[in-house]
This record gives C-alpha cells, structure tokens and sequence, in this order.
C-alpha cells in the first residue's frame, strides 16, 4: 500500500495537466515549482520529467488575456521562470524567455498605480522586478527594463517610501531596489517558496479534495513537508 506521501503526490500528477489556471499561487507554475524540487530530493527524474511537460504547457499557454496579477498571472508566471534558472532546474536565458512578458509590464505606467493595486497587487510586482533584476544582471550585467521604464520606476518607488502607504514587506523591497539601483548595495532579495505557503487553508480537511495548487494547496503542503524534512 501507498504512504500518503506517494498517494499525494500521485493524485497531483494525475490532476495537475487539467487544471486550466496556469498561474504561480494555484495553478500550474507553482505545482511545476513544487515537482522540481521533489524530483531532486528523491532523486528521481520523473518528477521532474513531468514539470518540464508543465513548464512546457505553460510558455505555450502565455497569451494577451491573462492578467498581469503576481498570483494567477504573468508577473508570478516570469517569476517562476526565474526561480527554475536561477536555482538551476531548468538551463536557459530568462532575458528571451521573459522578453514578451517584460515588454508588457512596461505597457504598465507605474505612475498611474491606483489605491487598490498598492493596496493588493504592489507586493507581487515588487517580488516580480527584484527577481527580474537579479537574473537579468546576473546572466546579461545589465538591469532589466528600458531606461525610460527604470526612471519611471525610480520615481514611484521613491514618492512610496516616502509616503508610507505601502505594506513593511513591499517598503523593505522598495528600499532593497533603490539601494541597489544606486549603487549603495548588493540586492539583498531572497527567493523563498515558503514564504508564499499558508497550508492552513487545507489542514483539518479533507486532503485530496483540496486544491492542487502551492499557495493553498496540495503542492504546498507537500513542499513544506519535504522541507522541513531536509532540515
């Protein structure tokens, strides 16, 4: 008989390929994120067979309509493009790879940031430029953006720090960013799954009804146990 570990991660993989969101938080970036890791620390290539098909499914679902959102859309989708390089699952340039996703953001003026998107959306599109910056200079030397865009940014983030209407997480990047951007210091951001999992929202409950994805759900769940496993 199957431990509920092998159970779990059966039933994700069985599931995952149906799922219609593709997006970090509860779809199909964050459970492929989740795979890699398994597959290196069971040392099984399988696993990590099976997140490249669902890395492969999502560059080849990335279109006009999805949102700009951290959570479900192209900011946290680049973001974990960026994660897989820079944490050498997968081997590639994330310049080209996130080139088109990168353009669209700057479609974006950060001058027109309304109430609501500081309020819910800041925080990802903060986690989105400093791991865009890293590996950008990182593989190239060079920040990410046109030079137009990274002015404007500039301007934003420091007209936020001033005003204090920004949540402690997203003043920390802001303040991370701008040291860098200056040349005072090193960016200083890290890139930890952890941070992103409330597996609250699935204990007490019935496990394989609950969702698949990393924020939430299974893939989470799982990531954490093995985490704290290697500890």
């Amino acid at each position: 008989m199957f431990i509920l570990e092998q159970k779990l991660i059966h039933h994700l993989m069985l599931n995952a390929s149906f799922s219609k969101d593709i997006g970090f938080f509860h779809g199909q970036t964050g459970i492929a994120l989740f795979f890699y890791h398994y597959s290196r620390h069971v040392n099984n290539p399988v696993y990590a067979d099976f997140a490249d098909d669902l890395l492969d499914n999502i560059l080849d679902k990335i279109h006009n309509r999805l949102p700009d959102t951290f959570s479900s859309g192209l900011t946290g989708i680049a973001w974990g493009i960026e994660y897989l390089i820079q944490n050498n699952f997968v081997a590639g340039n994330s310049n080209d790879i996130c080139e088109e996703i990168d353009v669209r953001i700057m479609g974006l003026d950060p001058r027109r940031m309304s109430p609501e998107f500081i309020e819910k959306e800041l925080e990802g599109f903060l986690h989105y430029i400093l791991m865009r910056t890293i590996g950008s200079v990182n593989q190239s030397g060079v920040l990410p953006f046109d030079e137009i865009y990274r002015h404007d940014l500039l301007q934003v983030f420091m007209d936020l720090r001033k005003q204090e209407k920004t949540n402690e997480t997203s003043q920390t990047f802001i303040s991370q960013y701008l040291a860098f951007v200056s040349g005072k210091e090193a960016l200083n951001y890290q890139s930890n799954l952890l941070s992103f999992i409330d597996e609250s929202e699935i204990n007490g409950k019935d496990i394989l009804s609950s969702p698949l994805g990393l924020k939430t759900g299974l893939a989470g769940l799982l990531y954490k146990q093995t985490s704290d496993r290697n500890q």
